[in-house]
C-alpha cells in the first residue's frame, strides 16, 4: 500500500523513519480517506509517521509508511509500541502523552558535531 515519491523534496522514504529502535510492535489499522493529504499528482495518501487516528488524547499509534488511500479507505501499519525520535514527527502534547502511556518512549535525536 506504500508508495516512493519524489526524493528531491527533501522527504525520507524509509518506512519507519522515525523509530529510534526497530524493535516496535505494529498492526493493522483502516486507514480512512478522509484523513488523507493530497499529493501533487492528486492522489491522497496517509503520511508516515501521521498520529493515528488523530494528533489529540485519542491517539493510539504512529502510521508506519505512507498509504495510499486514492481509490478509498485502505489498510496500513501503525506503530503501537516502541521508541521514536520525538524530532521526527510533528505531534502535540496531547497525543504525546497518550502515546507515552500507551508504550511509546520519546528520545531527543542527538546533534552530530564534527571537528
Amino acid at each position: 500500500m506504500s508508495f516512493i515519491g519524489d526524493l528531491t523534496k527533501n522527504k525520507s522514504y524509509h518506512p519507519g523513519y522515525f523509530l529510534a529502535r526497530e524493535e516496535c510492535t505494529r498492526k493493522t489499522r483502516q486507514m480512512l480517506q478522509a484523513n488523507a493529504v493530497t499529493a501533487d499528482n492528486g492522489g491522497k495518501y496517509i503520511p508516515m509517521g501521521t498520529i493515528f487516528p488523530a494528533d489529540d488524547a485519542t491517539a493510539e499509534g504512529i502510521v508506519y509508511e505512507d498509504v495510499d488511500v486514492t481509490s478509498g479507505d485502505m489498510p496500513g501499519s501503525v506503530v503501537l509500541a516502541g521508541t521514536v525520535w520525538e524530532d521526527r514527527l510533528t505531534i502535540s502534547s496531547d497525543a504525546k502523552s497518550a502515546l507515552e502511556g500507551k508504550g511509546f518512549k520519546f528520545l531527543t535525536e542527538p546533534t552530530v558535531t564534527r571537528p
